[in-house]
């Protein structure tokens, strides 16, 4: 069975997936065409690109998998949601007033009629998925814990109304636990604060997360949990913090935040919404367990984007391992909206590790050839590229990889990917000049996995979340002193960790690395300029290679010296 699985544009991170008997072939977001970041255009040509890629005409697709309800269906996740601002209003007049007058109007423009693919693919059967449905789905169905019982949750901003829901997965099937309303949305508070600070929404969480290791949680934390409920989730937050997640980049949210942080600095308000945010999910996740009573935990949804959150979820007690869907956010949504399709037919669809994630655009000799000649670049075909390329990188030089399928998800994972030795904590400034970037965190490393428990001693080998580079890890005092440039602040590194199967020319870079300077590991950042998507094509490695005036390209089978 082939399904086509489709995140329209009802939210950020449009794109589309191919699935075929089941397993994921082809998934590519429309910003890597477009070239616009996290863009919510119809996804017509990575719906095109996934085809091509998945060798399939419209004509084979069986069904289309559509991620986001329909007009209609909308309807009781809205009416929930609607009572429970009402009920908000009570007790704040500014609620009441923009219950009334604004948001009815506003969300029923927001349940308009959706687009159709182009041509055959218009006239064939169509299925649609619930937001959270689809991230859970994305989570279980490409786990690794097969015929066990898993506790999936979703969180993020807000879909379909809601901002997360709990399931349980069993025997390929996913029972319906709850789901929760966009009012209470955690994530909607991480973003107003993210705005507050001078960042943008849905983009720039990450830069909070590095800033808040530099800051105090207090007072912050406890001015906000004074407005919090920690024991019912179905009313977390009180109406003065509603006013945020209902308005986050109006003044009827941005003057809550002001007030509570007009007397702190940018480092401890980062610090104090990134404390709220791991202590409420954590507790909240022990409860999930110790009540379902399971210990496997799969998530998805943006709010696991957070490294560090994830990272206090596998320590719990209750969570013996945590799988995060590489495509966490709503990129991912084309993906487990397909999944669940194919259950609904086949009854069930048992969970299938995702092995490697390299699933869209393929950069080959001929492709890199011939953007090379276009360029009229000069270039060569090393008989021993890791070789080479590790040399280059003990001399200190700076290395862009883009080679084979473009990765799936937000990180880069070696095939669209600059190198670098993370010997020099100097390393961090100068790449941010390069990318024209303004982080507050170093770049990751990648790590092979045998050397990875020296690094990382609470890392396992059954922690795959590792290798999609979702989590962080307390650095060892070896790492300290080898890698300083991929340690934080506060002592923790986001690896990947890397297998020979899951990208041997890849890992052969860094097993040479190794050989010529005992350390395995290099630091591995994302290929692509600031505030653009990853490079898709050899043509856009070119431009971003030149741009930043890095030393060498490995494109496809050639390298590139300056």
């Amino acid at each position: 069975m082939i399904i086509l699985g489709i995140n329209d544009g009802r939210h950020h991170n449009t794109g589309a997936s191919v699935l075929i008997d089941g397993r994921l072939v082809a998934s590519v977001e429309q910003e890597r065409i477009s070239r616009i970041k996290m863009d919510n255009a119809y996804p017509h040509e990575a719906i095109d690109e996934v085809l091509a890629l998945a060798g399939v005409q419209p004509d084979d697709v069986d069904v289309v998998a559509l991620a986001n309800l329909s007009r209609w269906d909308q309807r009781p996740y809205l009416n929930r949601l609607f009572r429970h601002v009402a009920e908000l209003g009570r007790q704040e007049p500014l609620i009441r007033r923009f219950y009334w007058k604004h948001q009815y109007d506003r969300f029923t423009r927001v349940l308009r009629p959706r687009k159709k693919p182009h041509g055959v693919l218009s006239r064939k059967p169509r299925e649609t998925v619930e937001h959270h449905l689809a991230h859970a789905a994305s989570a279980y169905y490409a786990s690794p814990f097969r015929g066990e019982k898993v506790a999936v949750v979703t969180l993020d901003g807000s879909g379909d109304f809601s901002w997360g829901s709990v399931w349980v997965g069993h025997q390929g099937r996913l029972e319906h636990v709850r789901h929760m309303d966009a009012v209470n949305s955690l994530g909607l508070l991480y973003s107003a604060v993210t705005v507050y600070l001078g960042f943008k929404a849905t983009r720039h969480e990450g830069k909070v997360l590095g800033l808040a290791a530099y800051g105090r949680p207090e007072p912050l934390l406890s001015r906000l949990l004074r407005h919090v409920n920690q024991d019912d989730w179905d009313h977390l937050l009180d109406a003065r913090l509603a006013r945020v997640t209902l308005r986050q980049f109006a003044d009827m949210g941005q003057s809550v935040i002001r007030e509570m942080c007009a007397d702190l600095s940018r480092e401890d308000v980062a610090a104090g919404i990134q404390a709220l945010t791991e202590k409420l999910i954590c507790q909240w996740i022990r409860r999930q367990m110790r009540e379902l009573g399971v210990g496997k935990l799969a998530v998805a949804g943006g709010v696991f984007a957070n490294v560090k959150l994830n990272q206090r979820l596998l320590a719990l007690p209750e969570v013996d391992n945590i799988y995060i869907h590489p495509n966490m956010g709503d990129g991912g949504l084309a993906t487990g909206a397909a999944y669940e399709v194919h259950a609904r037919h086949h009854g069930r669809l048992h969970p299938r590790l995702l092995e490697q994630v390299y699933l869209g655009t393929a950069i080959d000799r001929a492709a890199a050839m011939q953007a090379l000649r276009d360029a009229e670049l000069s270039y060569e075909e090393p008989e021993d590229m890791a070789t080479r390329v590790a040399t280059m990188l003990a001399d200190g030089k700076v290395v862009a990889r883009a080679s084979g399928g473009m990765e799936y998800g937000p990180r880069a994972l070696g095939n669209r990917t600059v190198m670098a030795a993370c010997n020099d904590p100097s390393i961090n400034q100068w790449l941010n000049k390069k990318f024209q970037r303004t982080e507050f965190m170093p770049f990751a490393p990648v790590i092979l996995e045998e050397a990875a428990a020296d690094y990382f001693p609470a890392w396992k080998p059954e922690h795959v979340a590792a290798r999609f580079m979702t989590i962080t890890y307390d650095a060892s005092e070896k790492a300290r002193k080898n890698i300083p440039a991929a340690v934080h602040v506060d002592g923790t590194a986001r690896p990947q960790v890397i297998r020979r199967q899951d990208n041997p020319d890849y890992y052969d870079i860094i097993a040479a690395y190794r050989d010529l300077t005992g350390v395995p590991s290099v630091i591995n950042t994302s290929f692509n300029m600031h505030e653009e998507p990853i490079v898709r094509t050899a043509d856009e490695a070119i431009r971003a290679f030149l741009s930043a005036g890095l030393d060498a390209l490995i494109l496809g089978p050639f390298l590139v010296t300056r």
